[in-house]
């Protein structure tokens, strides 16, 4: 059997070396088609690859629902309840929290930017972590103010900013300019559980809270509720085994206690659970994951089906090959089998030509994968066992797929198809429908994949002129953290006081404002707010806002009016009554019919207060640009004051050229001071969270529909060419009868119009069932966009009738004698 099978190789080896062109052809196509495939399973791949650490399946997210939380962003849960969930629950064996922070490290004389997260002590043995050097967190560590400061670092932050010197084991160093020891390197390859994030060092979560001001209460207070929560199931419990210990535990403790009261936990599967433990995106990402390996399968299926076509008029040109070797005693098995070795042959190096073009294309997308911002990312591409498993399965799957319906029509060669001279009869008119059908089956896929990619592309378009409720425009933005270089409270408020008189004073500036975020960025700020009067003296707000702290000037540096009431003055100080505005939306929903101006409202941040409505801003975009009204608050950054700030600068000239001048006046304040994210305020909209996704996705579906517009022309064309290559006596006929050349080329080229308007009018009801459910990625534009139809159709139509038009052109010059000659 396997010498028979060799044979089989060797003998399709020398067939399809006597064919280069029609091998090239069908490896070429193969490629594309394999390689859009393989590029797109690598980012997801990528995404989804489990985490480094022993039996990565079994850990899970735990993330609180609050009612009222329309931003989704109150999945953080509050240490008490963590401690609960550790000692009256028997579903896990370990549960364990962080928190993350951008603060300052400090070695050697230097400073550097540094993305640490505040761990409870278990987190390393909860995920079965081992260190690269040193020893890591014991359970319990840290888990209380006080104690030695210690801090981890990462793997990747240690060779590259400390050369991977082994004798920082020990060293004392200082984070946010307080005194730490490192005690360990974490393990190569481990980044934390911020997907996406380069974590860059570890601390004990006691030490992160001393260094923070006002969050001293997080071990005994349940309304301070920001802890990113994972757990460790134990062997043989399934997710909704934790789910449902879950809610009988969370009813428990609502009856306990008050700050409990309505809020539950879900368990979620930590891929799942990427990049946030958000409801919303735990629904979006397996969609988008679909929604991706359909469109670029559709782009292999048409190119299956085009190599298909090859094979099928390679199989007429072997007919007389295959009833030969039926007259010699072959079985129709055998012919198969011969035949489908030559497909497989050719899917194998289709494959191995599409995960070279893969490679590269996943290497480009890496680098034009860029962020407005100078944290550290963890994106991965690269290929690894699961990519090379995936291709050997698209080999096999194209191998069989393209090569079966070729393989069985040649099989039925008879030997009486030796006595004939061409074979035309009726199986050829039978491989001419077939081959149709795939035609038609390739130009509906192709305006499935054009519509997509049109639809992307307009909604590129509509939120490039969506009204974002501020003016970016000549707006430059920094990122500075005093703390980061050991400043205290008023040494840091006092830089900033001095900052913001030397930047006014520079030429062309207009106005600076310092404030916790930036519209659109990556920094965003939320409170639990309620209205005076509807809560309990023991209960706290639940309801999540976003919201924004700023300085007096900061309406008018980003532009966004207050539409009533007042903004921020100098006179709103830590000493005075505390003040907020509200933008529209939350003005009607917290009091509709009613006049703010004067209430209150309760907010948590970080002790239970009233705060009074001053004023009310006009609604904008927080986080992206097809988000809806959202509620959003500011608090004067006086009176909720944050070390890290954005310090924006409205000026006369480009953002650009007044750059060297802000890093300039920062620098004469303290050469050491860190600077950060020094960009554009136009930048930090473009290259935020919601336009990266709009390119992510006109990136790949505009590839795959050009793609499929190619493989599909090139399969219009091929058909009807063929069909008039086998029609060439019947046109000489036609002619020397006296037919006229547009008639001959008229029907040519109606041959090919029936199969291209069959396919548009298929395929334009498919990409309307495909849109539909691709529904949330184009909430922009809507599903049925009539231009985007209408321009595909006119596209695809233009295109295709032109590839029928070649075959038409050349049917309409055949030379009747020519024509006629017998074979």
């Amino acid at each position: 059997m396997l010498a028979s099978l060799a044979q089989d190789v060797r003998f399709t080896l020398r067939q399809i070396g006597r064919a280069p062109a029609f091998a090239a052809s069908a490896v070429l196509t193969l490629a594309l088609g394999v390689g859009v495939n393989t590029a797109v399973y690598s980012l997801i791949s990528g995404y989804m690859r489990p985490l480094p650490v022993p039996a990565p399946d079994r850990i899970v997210v735990l993330a609180a629902e609050l009612p009222g939380d329309e931003t989704g962003w109150g999945f953080g849960l509050s240490y008490p309840a963590v401690a609960d969930y550790r000692r009256l629950t028997s579903v896990f064996q370990d549960v364990f929290a962080f928190d993350t922070k951008g603060g300052g490290f400090t070695a050697n004389g230097s400073t550097f930017s540094f993305v640490y997260q505040g761990v409870t002590g278990n987190y390393f043995t909860g995920l079965g972590v081992q260190p690269h050097l040193g020893r890591l967190f014991a359970p319990g560590e840290g888990e209380a103010l006080g104690g030695e400061p210690l801090v981890v670092l990462g793997y990747q932050f240690w060779q590259r900013r400390l050369g991977g010197d082994p004798s920082v084991v020990g060293a004392m160093v200082r984070i946010d300019g307080a005194p730490a020891r490192v005690i360990g390197i974490a393990p190569e390859g481990f980044h934390g559980l911020y997907h996406g994030l380069a974590v860059e060092g570890f601390v004990p979560l006691g030490v992160m809270t001393r260094n923070d001001s006002g969050e001293h209460g997080i071990f005994t207070d349940r309304s301070l509720r920001y802890l990113r929560v994972a757990a460790r199931l134990k062997p043989g419990v399934a997710v909704q085994s934790a789910q449902a210990a879950l809610d009988v535990l969370s009813a428990r403790l609502q009856r306990t206690y008050p700050q409990e009261r309505s809020v539950t936990a879900r368990v979620t599967p930590e891929p799942m659970a990427r990049p946030l433990p958000m409801r919303v995106l735990s629904r979006l990402m397996p969609l988008a994951r679909v929604s991706m390996l359909g469109l670029a399968g559709l782009v292999l299926l048409i190119a299956c089906m085009n190599v298909a076509n090859l094979l099928l008029v390679r199989g007429v040109v072997r007919q007389r090959e295959m009833a030969m070797r039926a007259a010699l005693g072959s079985g129709r098995g055998r012919l198969i089998r011969l035949l489908l070795a030559e497909s497989l042959l050719l899917s194998v190096a289709g494959t191995l030509a599409g995960l070279l073009l893969a490679r590269l294309a996943t290497a480009w997308f890496a680098r034009s994968f860029v962020i407005a911002s100078d944290i550290p990312l963890n994106v991965q591409f690269d290929f690894d066992w699961r990519v090379f498993t995936y291709a050997a399965a698209i080999a096999g799957a194209t191998g069989v797929l393209m090569g079966i319906a070729p393989a069985l029509r040649a099989s039925r060669a008879k030997v009486s198809a030796l006595l004939h001279d061409g074979g035309h009869g009726s199986a050829g008119v039978g491989r001419q429908r077939l081959r149709g059908a795939m035609v038609v089956a390739q130009v509906a896929g192709s305006v499935v994949l054009l519509t997509v990619a049109g639809l992307c592309i307009r909604s590129v378009q509509r939120a490039q002129s969506v009204d974002l409720g501020f003016d970016p425009r000549n707006v430059l933005t920094v990122r500075l953290d005093p703390h980061q270089v050991g400043y205290d409270e008023p040494r840091s408020w006092s830089f900033y006081d001095e900052l913001e008189r030397r930047l006014l004073a520079l030429p062309g500036v207009q106005s600076v404002s310092t404030s916790q975020g930036a519209p659109m960025g990556y920094f965003i700020g939320a409170a639990p707010v309620a209205r005076e009067g509807t809560l309990t003296p023991e209960d706290a707000p639940r309801s999540l806002y976003l919201c924004n702290s700023v300085s007096p000037a900061y309406f008018a540096t980003i532009g966004i009016p207050i539409v009533r009431g007042r903004g921020f003055t100098a006179a709103d100080t830590a000493a005075s009554a505390r003040a907020i505005v509200i933008n529209e939306t939350m003005a009607r929903q917290l009091f509709p019919g009613e006049d703010p101006i004067g209430k209150r409202l309760i907010v948590t941040r970080p002790r239970k207060e009233p705060w009074q409505i001053v004023g009310i801003a006009r609604d904008s975009k927080y986080v992206a640009v097809f988000e809806g009204e959202l509620p959003h608050l500011y608090f004067p950054i006086a009176q909720d004051p944050f070390y890290m700030r954005i310090v924006a600068i409205r000026s006369t000239a480009p953002p650009e050229t007044i750059a060297p001048l802000v890093e300039r006046e920062i620098h004469a304040l303290d050469r050491d001071m860190p600077i950060a994210d020094l960009i554009p305020l136009e930048q930090v909209v473009r290259t935020g969270v919601t336009y990266l996704m709009f390119h992510i996705g006109t990136v790949q579906s505009g590839a795959m529909g050009v793609l499929g517009l190619i493989l599909s022309i090139v399969g219009v064309y091929g058909v009807v060419s063929y069909g008039a290559s086998l029609r060439t006596r019947e046109m000489g006929i036609r002619l020397a009868l006296g037919a006229a050349p547009r008639h001959v080329g008229g029907l040519v080229l109606r041959q090919g119009s029936v199969l291209v308007i069959a396919g548009v009018v298929c395929g334009l009801g498919l990409a309307a069932l495909v849109t539909r459910a691709m529904a949330r990625f184009f909430v922009l534009v809507g599903t049925v966009d009539v231009p985007t139809f209408v321009a595909v159709t006119v596209l695809l139509g233009s295109i295709a009738l032109a590839a029928c038009y070649l075959p038409a052109r050349r049917a309409m010059r055949v030379d009747p004698i020519v024509a006629l000659r017998h074979e």
